[in-house]
């Protein structure tokens, strides 16, 4: 009896080791045969500098580094949203997204919800963000500089579309201060169509954002403005004292499908509505 008590608690324990190890897997998968792992748990931050986004699965956060600046644009904003990620592990136990593979959302708005700050609305919209950042990485092709709130904004620098004549031939370098006016594209990237090294009035003024987008829905009594440029959404509450002189000073005559200008003024990382008009009457 004694020993049968015995195999009966060893056999228990190593089921409880199983049922551990299982749930310890969840969320993460072989693929292909190859090495690779398929990890999926929702965004809990993008680091930009180090190309990197932080997962959480099952209550614990993995790193994954080696994205690319598009990769790195993609997830911005998408913080609690569900993507699964093609990954190798280092020895270190350090983890690289598999070169030539993407980021895949695995969670899709429902109909009628509308997108947070920087998530990607139903549709690319015509429009442009010009604003004062900081160079997080540039090469001949793109270009990816800071915006106010902390996420940044990748564009493509075409020679010939691309104005960096203020710079006199000079390259530009990473954390340098520049103007930026980007332009998107059809396909809901981005352009930058004239890059200008910042200025000490330009310094001053980098916590203020001018969009020229579409409305996404009509202004509630929130007050917050839903607009979309290219592939990006953005959502902002509209101040008190803001100019709204082209819609009678009330917002919510601010109608769905509206091409806008809208100007933020940031405080941190919290942007506010200080003036939207209407691209028609410009």
């Amino acid at each position: 009896m004694k020993l049968y008590g015995i195999r009966r608690f060893v056999a228990g324990l190593a089921i409880i080791a199983l049922m551990a190890l299982f749930s310890a897997c969840a969320g993460v998968s072989t693929s292909g045969g190859n090495g690779n792992l398929s990890l999926s748990g929702s965004v809990v931050s993008v680091n930009v500098q180090n190309h990197s986004v932080t997962l959480e699965i099952n209550g614990q956060q993995k790193t994954i580094n080696g994205l690319t600046d598009q990769e790195v644009s993609l997830l911005q904003g998408q913080v609690g949203k569900v993507y699964s990620i093609q990954v190798t592990q280092n020895g270190d136990g350090s983890y690289e997204i598999v070169t030539g593979t993407q980021p895949m959302a695995e969670d899709t708005p429902e109909t009628g919800e509308t997108p947070g700050t920087n998530q990607t609305p139903e549709a690319n919209e015509p429009g442009s963000i010009n604003f004062t950042g900081r160079v997080l990485s540039a090469s001949g092709s793109s270009i990816t500089v800071s915006l106010p709130d902390g996420s940044s904004l990748t564009m493509g620098v075409v020679n010939g579309q691309t104005d960096e004549s203020d710079f006199n031939g000079q390259r530009i370098t990473n954390g340098e201060l520049i103007q930026v006016e980007a332009t998107a594209n059809a396909d809901g990237s981005f352009l930058a169509s004239k890059l200008s090294p910042a200025d000490s009035g330009d310094a001053q003024d980098q916590n203020v954002v001018d969009f020229q987008g579409v409305t996404t829905s009509a202004v509630g009594s929130d007050h917050v403005i839903h607009f979309a440029v290219g592939n990006k959404s953005f959502s902002y509450t509209i101040g008190a004292n803001a100019d709204l002189s082209d819609f009678h000073g009330n917002p919510q005559s601010i109608a769905k499908g509206v091409s806008v200008k809208v100007e933020v003024t940031f405080n941190g990382t919290v942007g506010a509505v200080t003036k939207v008009g209407n691209v028609s009457n410009s």
